[in-house]
């Protein structure tokens, strides 16, 4: 374990397993009803503010999100995302934070140079579009060539079937399907926001982040016991061979687990058709594999990015999104970043003595690096800053588009609707009462108003970290496009059209805030 992981202790963990997914909602779902009605009480007696903030224009917007993804990536450490950093540094006090706080937070630097995948059985050989697996081993100077054994998802059951040592693992990843459409029906959320009917008892939905048999450690913590990854080193393999079977698409550009473990053994991701031929070739007698994986890790360091826009007292609204980015993160998440400069645009301009509370704006780094920067953020101003914190407005992958599989090239399609997504609120009927009202207003598509611990775990998203190590009541808005996590993830994936009018439903939201009274938070 490097030292960067000795001295950091992550506890906020977001295991999604069925099982207790379905105990919480059980508990839940009386307490959703209570809330649900007191909401749809207090919405009706809901007065709009008597001021005005007007959110910026779409190509104000567009243009600020079009500079935070002007680099290939923002990957924790990098030159890139400390250029990025700089820039939302200059910007900040630009739009009129005075004192701008950029804070360090130490990180290993992990960069993969060069990766490749031979797979050859009988007299067949091929090369095999691949990408590398974050954090994970290189092989250095020398490629590791070794039998292949496929033991299907890597249960213990299937490995007790198979003999690994010294052979490269060929195994499918898994990915949970939410059956987004009738869980509305089963739950009840506290809204379903879905104007044009899009959503029904077959909407599926496919979490792409959330790689069951594969899934993330704390930082610094334990490691998982139920990961293939971690099975088929105990065995003694040399290397593994992952499919991303349930994807969406061919695509093998999948950033994660974003964990910030470093791992010993070189693991290379490949899409699901690409798979089936590798699957194939792996059952047959004498099949070999080469994978190269050469890069380097270093120490490095990150910024989180903060400033506080003052009003007439100490009590604050926070409003915050992570800035870091596994590609191009138009949606992961330049969106949030540019919706968190929208609203700074927007409330500078408002004097002071008209701001009731002062105004949190914080951008995060590493939450690709286990939420390191938020969980940071979050323990170094627990006792101080946060008291005055009334609740966090966090905004994550805003106007996303939906895609599909294109199922003659197997490439993603886009579709004239926005990515699935949820509001995840801390279980307080007038931040549900509110956040339905600028959601009815301004016609959000495709989302549902949930509970913070809906799915067993903290609200997920960057939000969660500041949940769970801070302690503060949250409204978190996030969607869950496909092409997260992945090189899809660039600026025709977003709804432009969309910018204004989700920026302007934030102000509303924030604006109501700025006058609820205290107590009722």
């Amino acid at each position: 374990m490097n030292e960067i992981q000795e001295n950091f202790q992550s506890v906020t963990e977001f295991r999604l397993t069925k099982k207790k997914f379905l105990l919480n909602l059980i508990k839940l779902l009386p307490k959703m009803r209570k809330i649900r009605k007191r909401a749809e009480k207090i919405l009706s007696e809901i007065k709009t503010p008597k001021l005005e903030v007007k959110a910026p224009a779409k190509d104000t917007i567009q243009k600020d999100l079009e500079n935070i993804c002007k680099v290939p990536h923002r990957r924790i450490g990098t030159k890139e995302a400390h250029e990025i950093e700089d820039f939302l540094v200059s910007k900040l006090q630009e739009l009129g934070l005075e004192s701008v706080k950029k804070e360090p937070v130490d990180v290993i630097n992990w960069s993969a140079t060069n990766w490749k995948l031979m797979v050859s059985a009988k007299d067949e050989k091929i090369e095999v579009p691949c990408f590398y697996v974050l954090n994970t081993g290189f092989t250095k100077d020398n490629a590791i060539t070794a039998p292949l054994v496929y033991v299907g998802t890597g249960q213990d059951k299937d490995f007790k079937k198979k003999v690994v040592q010294d052979k490269i693992v060929v195994a499918d990843i898994e990915c949970p399907t939410l059956p987004f459409g009738k869980l509305i029906n089963i739950a009840k959320p506290y809204y379903v926001s879905d104007p044009s009917n899009s959503i029904d008892k077959t909407t599926e939905m496919t979490l792409t982040f959330a790689l069951i048999n594969f899934p993330p450690q704390a930082l610094g913590g334990k490691r998982r016991e139920d990961s293939v990854y971690w099975r088929a080193f105990d065995r003694g393999a040399l290397g593994l061979i992952l499919i991303l079977r349930d994807y969406s698409s061919n695509i093998n550009s999948h950033w994660g687990p974003y964990d910030g473990v470093m791992k010993p053994l070189p693991a290379l991701y490949v899409g699901k058709y690409d798979g089936i031929k590798i699957r194939e070739l792996a059952q047959e007698e004498n099949s070999q594999g080469t994978i190269i994986l050469e890069g380097f890790k270093e120490p490095s360091v990150a910024h989180n990015i903060w400033g506080i826009l003052p009003g007439k007292s100490e009590e604050m609204i926070m409003i915050s999104s992570h800035h870091d980015s596994a590609f191009k993160g138009a949606s992961e998440d330049g969106t949030g970043v540019a919706m968190v400069l929208a609203q700074l645009r927007a409330w500078s301009k408002i004097p002071k003595k008209e701001r009731p509370r002062s105004l949190l704006f914080c951008l995060s780094a590493g939450h690709l690096y286990a939420g390191i920067g938020a969980e940071t953020f979050a323990r170094k101003y627990k006792n101080t800053i946060f008291k005055n914190v009334l609740v966090d407005v966090n905004l994550e992958h805003l106007c996303s588009k939906e895609v599909i599989e294109d199922q003659e090239t197997h490439n993603f399609k886009l579709t004239d609707n926005l990515a699935l997504g949820a509001v995840f609120l801390s279980q307080n009927e007038n931040l549900v009462a509110q956040t339905i009202k600028v959601f009815k207003e301004y016609e959000i598509e495709r989302m549902i108003l949930i509970p913070d611990n809906f799915f067993a775990t903290p609200p997920i998203g960057e939000a969660g970290h500041f949940a769970t190590q801070g302690n503060l009541k949250v409204i978190h808005w996030i969607r869950s496009p496909y092409y997260l996590l992945t090189a899809e993830d660039t600026l025709d994936k977003i709804d432009i059209n969309k910018l204004h009018s989700t920026a302007q439903c934030i102000t509303d939201l924030i604006n109501s805030l700025m006058f609820m009274p205290q107590e009722k938070f």
